[in-house]
């Protein structure tokens, strides 16, 4: 039997070592690395186990979910985790924390109530065979001064809030942890991550991680479809865990926070530090907001933001309903062509800037001019607000516009279209780049499954997403560029090797889709006309962008014919001259392709829509009407103006039936841009034949007008067309082309200009020789097919 004064004596040694143990653990602490990193989760998302939890295992990283069952967490497992699943990623050894039952933000007004809601779900957890969380998460990171000691007595070592109030919460922005100076019941949060987080956002967070600090970040679900300010996109938080690993961070769970820190240690005032950082924070909140000047009706916009030290700023929403886009691309050929914006919805947004000088730009498609304004912050917080003003509103006349051509992501789409004013939006969904891979099986097409139905945004702008490029740059294994065309509005994926080309033409057919010649001078643009016979021509392409124009000396040279400078690609004006006269050829060979414009904006630095296609509708706007519209060529393509021609009164597309005797036919029309015309020209078979008298009047709106009438006679079959340019500062410009309208004269058809249709035959019989020992048999007796072809043409050429 023990006595009483053995127990007494162990007591005593006992309490002499336990006194003894904070020392002994400090002692045994590790040395904070660089680069170390805390990742946690709050709200039980489902998507923690079906797409967090297989990454972070990809990557051998731990991490602690802290627990709730608020929301509709009882009810919506679609959302939210099982407990199975929570227990599933305790026994993988990632740490489960707490974050009350209810989600209950801590207040003076419900203190009384945190243990309850703290020891349910520690209940829940001992039921699945939970260890009893040490850990806790603030819900919604509200913090409560009284709430520390109920922390602690209730065994949590670890207590993690957001990252206000040194920051704003909507700024998703925090501070790192710093042992000694922050709580461990009060840790920060360096990072809150945010659906318009950039990869720039996420890195400033961890970037925080050295010098004895620790990088503590926060994230909801990815995707979060009940909380979408909080959500991630999937893919971006791929690219996040990706940096980490690339970085060499030490990733780890709150818990493995005691072999750094004394999770003991006591502070005489735990608030200090958070008021010290508050007070030595630098950055000053800018909001601001844009709006049409005459309805005063909020607008949503592409927003450029440029500081004196020569860097860009991306602005975030201000509101949970809004939504931003950051675009961030430079031209590999250029290193002035820079473009970089967010696209904004109709919603407040906000920036945090350090003091100093900054442009503000505000664009927003092309029927508005453009707001540029100079900003200076100081230390005050500051409220802008942007009036836009419209010069057109080119919907009120029935046209409506498209990006024919572009790739972006159809997750941005309902952000960006709005923004831009695009009405009709094309993505490439599917996209090949190699002669033996099928688009639907290629990498660089857009992943995600859209259906195969086009998917409104509102009554006026809408995006379709079975549309597929053909953009071949290899031949088997052979590194040999061919070019690139589009099947748009089809109905079902293709899956079509690229050769032979016929049968890609017949699949597009069969769907009713549209064969666009994407560029007029890829080495092999020439050769697939007679095979594909081609819906559509991109009159307005990706190589005209808002900034400075960089392609140059590209692909096959301009015929020296054509009258341009070196290559035909040297300069902007060039570069679109030999696409007009391209064209031009191709319709005077019987080709009767319709303009198309396209940016490829996704891949490269142009705002969606910069190049577009106006169609006009003789009705409401529907999708279906529009792509009719766009076949029948009753349409325009722009990068600036307005271009409303009309021939014997008739939209642009319409083809006269013509007896064989001379008649005349009236050109008429009226162009509006945003900045004084410098040329109108009327085009007929090919060739300038008149120059318009400029008028360049004003107009209640601020844009500038002018109209033209003539006649022009026409004894055979030919063509109409009217162009115009519009001078820019810089030497710049911007240009609109109608489609064409076709004159059919019996017994007088078509014929080609001898030079022209003897550079068709040059081009392709250049681009067999090249080709020859790298096609396979059916590509090379399809190239001989267009030969034959042409060289019938050139027969009957003038």
């Amino acid at each position: 039997m023990t006595s009483a004064c053995s127990r007494t004596r162990r007591r005593a040694w006992w309490g002499s070592v336990l006194a003894g143990l904070p020392g002994l653990l400090c002692a045994a602490l590790e040395p904070i690395p660089d680069k170390l990193v805390v990742l946690t989760f709050d709200d039980s998302v489902a998507s923690h186990y079906s797409v967090v939890r297989p990454l972070l295992k990809q990557y051998g990283f731990s991490a602690t979910f802290f627990i709730t069952e608020g929301f509709s967490f009882r009810t919506n497992k679609k959302d939210y985790m099982t407990w199975e699943q929570i227990a599933e990623l305790h026994r993988e050894g990632f740490e489960i924390g707490n974050h009350t039952r209810d989600h209950m933000g801590v207040s003076a007004g419900n203190l009384n109530r945190l243990t309850e809601q703290i020891e349910a779900i520690n209940a829940r957890c001992a039921e699945h065979g939970i260890p009893r969380p040490a850990s806790f998460a603030y819900p919604g990171n509200a913090l409560e001064p009284g709430a520390l000691p109920v922390l602690k007595h209730l065994g949590i070592r670890f207590a993690r809030r957001g990252g206000a109030p040194e920051f704003p919460y909507d700024w998703g922005r925090g501070s790192a942890y710093e042992p000694g100076l922050d709580h461990p019941l009060l840790i920060p949060s360096a990072g809150d991550a945010r659906p318009d987080w950039t990869i720039d956002d996420f890195k400033r967070a961890v970037d925080q991680a050295k010098g004895g600090r620790i990088a503590v970040l926060q994230f909801h679900g990815a995707p979060d479809n009940e909380h979408p300010w909080v959500h991630t996109p999937p893919e971006r938080f791929a690219q996040y865990m990706k940096h980490l690993h690339d970085e060499g961070c030490q990733v780890i769970a709150l818990r493995d926070l005691a072999r750094f820190v004394d999770p003991s240690q006591e502070l005489s005032d735990p608030f200090a530090v958070i008021e010290k950082r508050k007070v030595a924070r630098r950055e000053v909140r800018v909001e601001g907001g844009i709006k049409d000047a005459s309805t005063g009706q909020r607008l949503p916009a592409r927003i450029y933001v440029h500081g004196e030290d020569g860097q860009w700023y991306f602005p975030k929403p201000a509101s949970r309903e809004g939504t931003a886009v950051t675009y961030n691309r430079r031209s590999g050929f250029n290193p002035n062509a820079v473009e970089m914006h967010t696209t904004h919805s109709a919603h407040p947004f906000h920036l945090e800037l350090l003091p100093g000088r900054y442009t503000f730009t505000i664009e927003r498609g092309k029927e508005y001019f453009p707001e540029a304004r100079e900003v200076i912050v100081e230390r005050a917080p500051l409220k802008l607000t942007f009036s836009m003003r419209r010069w057109i509103n080119m919907a009120e006349r029935g046209w409506y516009s498209g990006d024919t051509h572009n790739h972006r992501d159809p997750r941005e789409l309902p952000n960006v279209m709005l923004a831009e004013d695009v009405n009709v939006g094309l993505p490439m969904v599917d996209w090949t780049t190699v002669s033996t891979v099928p688009p639907t099986a290629s990498e660089r097409g857009l992943g995600g499954q859209f259906g195969d139905a086009a998917v409104s945004l509102d009554a006026t702008h809408v995006w379709h997403p079975r549309n597929t490029e053909y953009e071949i740059f290899r031949v088997g294994q052979n590194n040999h560029t061919l070019g690139a065309i589009l099947i748009v509005n089809h109905r079902t994926r293709f899956d079509q090797l690229v050769f032979p080309l016929k049968a890609v033409a017949a699949k597009a057919r069969a769907e009713g889709a549209l064969i666009d010649l994407e560029k007029h001078n890829w080495n092999w643009s020439m050769a697939v006309v007679p095979l594909l016979n081609p819906d559509l021509f991109e009159l307005a392409n990706n190589h005209h962008w808002e900034v400075e124009y960089s392609l140059k000396n590209w692909a096959v040279p301009a015929p020296a014919w054509m009258g341009l400078s070196g290559s035909g690609t040297d300069t902007e004006r060039d570069w679109t001259l030999y696409g007009f006269q391209t064209y031009y050829a191709l319709l005077n060979c019987g080709f009767r392709l319709r303009p198309a414009a396209g940016t490829a904006n996704g891949v490269h630095p142009v705002p969606l829509g910069f190049s577009r296609v106006y169609v006009e509708l003789d009705g409401p706007f529907n999708y279906a009407g529009w792509m009719r519209g766009l076949d029948a060529g009753r349409s325009f393509v722009t990068t600036g103006p307005m271009l409303l021609a009309k021939v014997n009164g008739q939209h642009p597309g319409h083809a006269f039936k013509q007896e064989a005797k001379p008649r005349q036919y009236e050109m008429a029309g009226s162009i509006f841009s945003q900045e004084p015309l410098e040329a109108i020209e009327l085009v007929a078979h090919g060739r300038v034949t008149e120059k318009v008298a400029l008028e360049n009047r004003r107009t209640q709106t601020g844009a500038y007008q002018t109209e033209f009438k003539t006649l022009i006679s026409l004894d055979e079959s030919s063509w109409l067309a009217v162009r115009c340019f519009e001078r820019r500062a810089n030497g710049r410009f911007r240009f609109a082309h109608t489609a064409p309208w076709f004159i059919e004269v019996p017994g007088r058809p078509m014929r080609a200009h001898k030079r022209e249709a003897e550079w068709l035959v040059q081009r392709v019989r250049e681009e067999i020789e090249r080709s020859r020992s790298l096609l396979p048999p059916a590509g090379l007796r399809e190239y001989e097919e267009s030969l034959a072809a042409y060289e019938r043409i050139l027969q009957n050429a003038r």
